[in-house]
């Protein structure tokens, strides 16, 4: 019922937003930006890192003024310098100076200059955002480049003030000059304050990097090689952003091995197998893919002879096509690929004996693998179906006896053993949670099952199905197997198994029974759920619960902290305008004010499904690759989409790096150099920061409670800050006046 009254709220509030737009330019509180100089050359000014800097704004009247910037040790602090040439500004360069305080020294490496460049929005994500060039890809600057008279040019300049500098001020310079022979130089004062951020963010977060391949494609790279250093750069971006991706662990992940079952991809079903106690059970279910069984291990032939593979098969329907197929390797394991056999069958409700002849095989053949699908192997993947498999039978010529070693599919469950290698885990977990700061990572289990609101599939593991006595026999041992060996690593408590995605209404008792299961056979692992439907609490059995940032449950968030479990909140598609969102044309603060609330509500963690999402197969024509430098708009994808269906979820969505390549299928080159990050990430990472000002100070007025008065008061954020989920302050200053306010009496505790 109480969100049934919260709708006409909603409904007021969405449509107050429709008649409102957002203003990059700051109309209503009188323009921000702080003027340099201005000469028949150029005009010069500064801006905080908190505004969107549209090309078309004019430059800001009054008194020349320097930048003056603060920050604490171990933080990021940004500012932009703005350039609009008269004319063409041909060559130009951008340097800093080293900064100097009375006791210390600020090398100017510890500076990096960016360029923000625009980007395309052509459909606006909503009637609050609008069509235009926006600024979001921060490009590193490094050579110089001719400027475009009658627009402005901000460069996004970047400090990390050192863990260990002195605090004070420090003075310094940045220096544009043209080869034309124009030249500014711009005072700069940091204020360095007598504090430290830690390395690890006390905001946890998950970020989604899973699609590497088509980055890999955007950037012309071929090689592991290169893969592996494309993975390298961005897990040295998140880390710089504060920020903390799904798996890192792509390239040393736990390695997992099953012995003692012969077959992989199908399930082993004890009901009505010809013979034994099992068959094996077959399930193409998907109309873009062809699922199947085959051998876990080649089995050893003699080239040269004949061989005969001979089964017995049923469906759940008659006429249902199957293919069965024997691919052959050399000694080395090297495959032979043209001298593969596949051939389509037909099988019906009742077992129908099938034989495939496969001839004499090649003098160099010496190993052969079995592979099984339940319809026609298709390249389109087309075809569904369900097929049962038993009493299979490979022979050679002159011999009866059977080569497959499970050809009865029968398999013993305590026989089936499960082993760990962590020797390629662990070090990378030591750089990634000590050096890099990462607060955890999703853990993929092998069995779980797996689902959406759209659909869901139960759990597997080696073959036996969620639910039957042999799949908890296995999953226990498997459970608390990991959990023993993550706590044995000292790394227990970074996981967080997140295995199914905003579960719909009917999908509620499924991911109770997976987590409860989870629970019972290790208690010591971190389950997780996203979801964001009103009137279901599986909390009892999920540690971290999360939800998307319109839909939190306030109450069940008090709960759950005081439980000591935590609540985190993501952005994606949704929601729209007035809610905070992570959208290209949406107001600059939203990212940095997504932790301000976060402390408000006692939320303890962000999420983003991905951060590399550029193009959606089922929008982009056949062959074609959106190009994000060029458009803003994220495309669906999946859900059962059609090709050529074009469906907004919003501008920037999913995307939060660009690729290094602006010129998308034009050129081979590769591009390797460092990733190229978003507005929306810097200010994240500010808002992360600020979280952890409030975090600091929240600490010394515990430890100190006599003279904390002042502090308790400035840790409850005002409503002129943050009200609520969609009612927050726009314009930056505010947040910035009270970051310095926190810091004034972090010092003052201190």
């Amino acid at each position: 019922m109480r969100h049934l009254l919260l709708l006409p709220l909603l409904l007021l509030q969405a449509m107050a937003a429709l008649a409102q737009q957002v203003d990059p330019y700051h109309s209503s509180t009188g323009g921000f930006g702080y003027p340099v100089s201005s000469s028949a050359e150029a005009t010069v000014w500064w801006a905080e890192g908190t505004y969107k800097i549209m090309q078309d704004m004019e430059a800001p009247q009054g008194k020349a003024s320097g930048v003056r910037i603060w920050g604490a040790r171990n933080e990021w602090e940004s500012f932009q310098v703005v350039i609009r040439p008269a004319h063409v500004l041909k060559g130009l360069e951008v340097s800093l100076s080293d900064f100097k305080s009375k006791k210390a020294t600020l090398p100017s490496e510890a500076f990096s200059v960016r360029k923000v460049e625009y980007v395309q929005v052509k459909h606006p994500t909503d009637s609050y955002g609008k069509a235009g060039l926006w600024p979001d890809p921060l490009p590193t600057y490094f050579k110089p480049e001719d400027l475009a008279p009658g627009r402005n040019h901000p460069f996004w300049i970047t400090v990390k003030v050192p863990k260990g500098t002195a605090a004070g001020v420090y003075e310094g310079k940045v220096t544009m000059s043209s080869s034309g022979g124009w030249k500014e130089e711009v005072p700069v004062k940091l204020e360095v304050w007598d504090f430290e951020l830690p390395d690890t963010p006390t905001m946890r977060s998950g970020f989604g990097l899973s699609r590497l391949e088509a980055s890999a494609r955007y950037n012309n790279l071929t090689t592991e090689e290169q893969k592996r250093k494309h993975f390298d750069l961005y897990m040295k971006a998140m880390s710089d952003h504060r920020i903390s991706p799904y798996n890192p662990f792509i390239f040393t992940p736990i390695r997992e091995t099953v012995t003692g079952v012969a077959w992989q991809g199908g399930r082993f079903d004890p009901k009505d197998p010809r013979s034994g106690k099992y068959s094996l059970k077959v399930v193409d279910g998907s109309y873009t893919s062809t699922p199947e069984a085959s051998l876990r291990e080649r089995i050893p032939v003699t080239g040269g002879k004949a061989c005969t593979l001979s089964w017995w098969s049923r469906s759940d329907k008659d006429g249902q096509g199957l293919t069965v197929g024997v691919e052959c390797y050399d000694s080395e394991g090297r495959l032979l690929p043209f001298e593969g056999r596949f051939e389509a069958f037909t099988c019906g409700k009742e077992w129908t004996s099938l034989t495939f002849p496969l001839g004499v095989l090649p003098e160099e053949a010496a190993q052969v693998n079995v592979r099984l699908f339940p319809s026609k192997r298709m390249p389109s993947g087309n075809d569904l179906g369900t097929v049962w498999f038993d009493d299979m039978v490979l022979v050679e010529e002159g011999s009866q006896g059977n080569l497959l070693p499970a050809g009865g599919f029968e398999v013993d469950p305590d026989a089936i053993d499960i082993s760990l290698d962590f020797s390629e885990f662990i070090p990378a977990a030591r750089k990634y949670f000590g050096e890099y700061g990462f607060t955890g990572f999703r853990l993929g289990l092998k069995g779980l099952g797996s689902g959406t609101f759209y659909n869901r599939n139960a759990g597997v593991f080696a073959g036996f199905e969620q639910g039957t006595r042999e799949y908890d026999r296995l999953m226990q041992r498997y459970l608390s197997q990991m959990q023993d060996a993550l706590e044995a690593a000292g790394i227990l408590g970074k996981e967080y198994i997140y295995w199914f995605d905003e579960p719909g209404e009917n999908d509620y008792g499924f991911v109770r029974e997976t987590n409860r299961m989870i629970k019972e056979y290790a208690p010591k692992l971190t389950t997780f759920l996203t979801e964001h439907l009103p009137g279901h609490d599986v909390s009892d059995v999920t540690d971290i619960s999360c939800s998307i940032w319109n839909a939190i449950d306030h109450e069940k968030a008090e709960r759950i902290a005081g439980q000591g479990k935590e609540y985190w909140t993501y952005l994606c598609t949704g929601p729209k305008s007035p809610w905070i969102t992570l959208f290209i044309d949406h107001d600059a603060i939203n990212m940095r004010m997504w932790s301000w609330g976060s402390y408000v509500h006692h939320l303890s963690g962000l999420l983003v499904w991905e951060t590399i999402y550029w193009n959606s197969p089922e929008a982009s024509p056949a062959g074609v690759r959106q190009n994000p430098w060029e458009e803003a708009m994220s495309w669906s994808t999946s859900y059962g989409l059609i090709q050529g269906k074009r469906q907004p979820w919003g501008n920037g969505d999913g995307r939060l790096f660009y690729p290094q390549n602006r010129h998308v299928g034009e050129d081979g080159k590769p591009y390797l150099d460092e990733v190229v990050p978003s507005f929306r990430l810097e200010l994240l990472r500010d808002g992360i920061e600020d979280y952890e000002y409030l975090k600091i100070l929240e600490r010394l007025a515990a430890e100190k409670p006599r003279k904390a008065s002042a502090a308790k008061r400035l840790l409850q954020i005002p409503e002129s800050i943050y009200k609520d989920e969609s009612h927050y302050n726009k314009d930056p200053q505010a947040i910035l006046q009270y970051r310095k306010r926190l810091a004034e009496a972090i010092l003052r505790l201190k």
